[in-house]
């Protein structure tokens, strides 16, 4: 059908705990890609789950990261209240004011590239993120 893309689903394994993430990161001697995102209120970030996140070539590409995502959501029934305390004391830990926002961390949990908003037609500028990524870790 002529102007019909289709649409896999995509499965990718986030951690949606940090310190769980961590670990496995060092276990498995694997930089960490941690997402924050306000699920329920940013606008942006869905966009950004959509454009980026829930395609194959990103699926792919994950393979070689723990993948985590930090929600801070407004709504108290999406995540515990328990976790979104720890999401927003990571949040502050590591400096992230803007939403969406992607860090790419060491096994040890150290910021090594950082990407910030999402405003554009395209993810073009988060597939560089992911190139200088492979480059900074040796993927």
């Amino acid at each position: 059908m002529d102007g019909v893309e289709s649409v896999e689903e995509v499965e990718i394994n986030w951690f949606t705990d940090f310190k769980t993430a961590k670990a496995a990161a060092k276990k498995q001697n694997k930089p960490m890609l941690v997402y924050f995102t306000g699920s329920d209120w940013c606008k942006p970030c869905v966009k950004l789950k959509k454009d980026f996140f829930n395609t194959p070539q990103f699926a792919e590409a994950s393979e070689d990261y723990i993948v985590v995502m930090l929600d801070i959501p407004y709504r108290d029934d999406i995540i515990s209240l328990e976790q979104k305390k720890i999401n927003k004391e990571m949040q502050k830990k590591l400096k992230v004011s803007k939403f969406p926002t992607l860090l790419a961390l060491d096994t040890n949990g150290r910021e090594r590239n950082r990407m910030e908003r999402y405003s554009f037609p395209d993810p073009q500028y988060y597939w560089e993120f992911m190139d200088n990524n492979e480059r900074l870790f040796g993927l």
